[in-house]
Parts: structure tokens; sequence; C-alpha cells
């Protein structure tokens, strides 16, 4: 078993609908029979394809780390409905999909990862869950709209990727908690008592698209990896 150290995220970008269509059968031959039937449920070919993506990337990643996984291994869903590598001690995974990118990270801490793609920035939303001192990191962008979904998406993904490193999701308040600003694209938590235990960065990304992770530990690789389909199918 190779010793993870940091936490390490990827991402592979969604292919053209008729060139998934052909890759399709090879990447559910790496997924247990048991699991197939779920990618069947969603409507949209997209969809399809950002969910059976995520979870071979997922199994790609772990067996980088493990060796090969049965083939029958299930992920176990923890209480809060978060997915987990039963049985794999001192590793961690997650992933999110936006737009054309589905993004995993792997971790030997507790983690969570989002990745968004930009748009508009929803004012309503800011005012309801950003705390007050992020409010005003937002308004400090003084009307440039594209200095303002910079600033709303780096804070938006953080915050994501910490509920999800606790596994709560939106069940907690985004605003009960802020994001601070670190250096080289690190951040941390004020006023929370995930203050100094979880630790969170953000990444340069794809135009268009904010990538951050949070783990319950300070060490993270320096950039994400771009992962492609023929890594996952050989």
């Amino acid at each position: 078993m190779k010793a993870l150290t940091r936490t390490e995220v990827f991402g592979i970008e969604l292919l053209p609908d008729e060139i998934f269509r052909e890759a399709e059968p090879q990447l559910l031959l790496r997924v247990p029979a048991v699991c197939r039937p779920k990618f069947g449920r969603h409507a949209q070919i997209r969809d399809v394809q950002r969910s059976l993506l995520g979870e071979v990337i997922t199994r790609h990643l772990l067996e980088r780390v493990c060796g090969k996984l049965p083939d029958d291994r299930e992920f176990f869903i923890g209480e809060k409905g978060k997915p987990e590598p039963g049985g794999l001690q001192g590793i961690h995974f997650n992933v999110s999909h936006s737009g054309d990118w589905v993004v995993a990270a792997l971790s030997p801490f507790p983690v969570g990862v989002d990745v968004e793609r930009m748009r508009k920035v929803p004012e309503g939303v800011a005012n309801r869950f950003f705390s007050e001192k992020e409010k005003a990191w937002l308004a400090s962008a003084n009307n440039n709209e594209i200095e303002k979904a910079e600033i709303f998406f780096t804070l938006w993904t953080l915050k994501e990727s910490f509920l999800k490193a606790l596994g709560t999701g939106l069940t907690r308040s985004l605003s009960s908690f802020t994001v601070v600003s670190g250096n080289r694209g690190l951040f941390s938590l004020e006023d929370d008592f995930g203050s100094g235990i979880f630790h969170l960065k953000n990444w340069p990304f794809r135009e268009g698209y904010k990538l951050s992770a949070c783990a319950g530990g300070p060490d993270f690789a320096d950039e994400p990896q771009i992962l492609n389909i023929n890594e996952l199918i050989r």
C-alpha cells in the first residue's frame, strides 16, 4: 500500500456525448456490477457521465494507493450520506462536478472538494449565506462584476468544501463560520470549532471555474492533476 501523505485533487473534463457512449461500456466495467444500475436512473446523458466518471475516478485513485480493489467493493455511505471507502483505513475521498468538469480529492484526512462554474453572482445567496466579514470582502469589488465573481465563487467553493469535509452538507448554515484568506491559496476558518483543525486551499483551475478543497491536515498538492479517459479505462 502506497503511503498517502497529503491531500491531492484530480479532474477530468466531460467527453462529447458520442465519445462518451463509445467509452461507457468500458467505464462500466470499472465499477461493481451491483452499482451499475444507478447510472441508468439519470435522464440526461451528461448526468450519467458525471455520475459514472465520479465513481470511476475514485476507484482509479484508490487503486493507485491501495492496489487492485475487490470487484464487488461498494462504497460505504456514512451517517450523513457521505460516501466512504469502507475497510480502507486512513484514506478519505470526495467528489464534485459542475459544468464540464468532474473532480475528486484523495486524502489521509477527512476531506471535501468543490468545483463550480462561475456565473453572475447571486446577490441574494451572498446576503443569506455569507458572514459579515465575507460580505465586506465581496463588497470590496465595488461593482466590478468579474472581481465579484472571483471572490464569490472562491468563498462559495471553500465553504462548501468545509461542509463536505464535515459530512454535514447544507444541514449547517454557511453563514455560521468565516473563511479567512492566507498565503499561496491557503485559507483558514475563523470563529468556528474547525479553526486550526481544518485547512482549506483554492487552486487556479480552468477558465470560468473555481476549485477548492478542505481537509483535516495542512498539506495539499501544489496543483490539481488532470486525468484523461484512457487512464481510466485501460
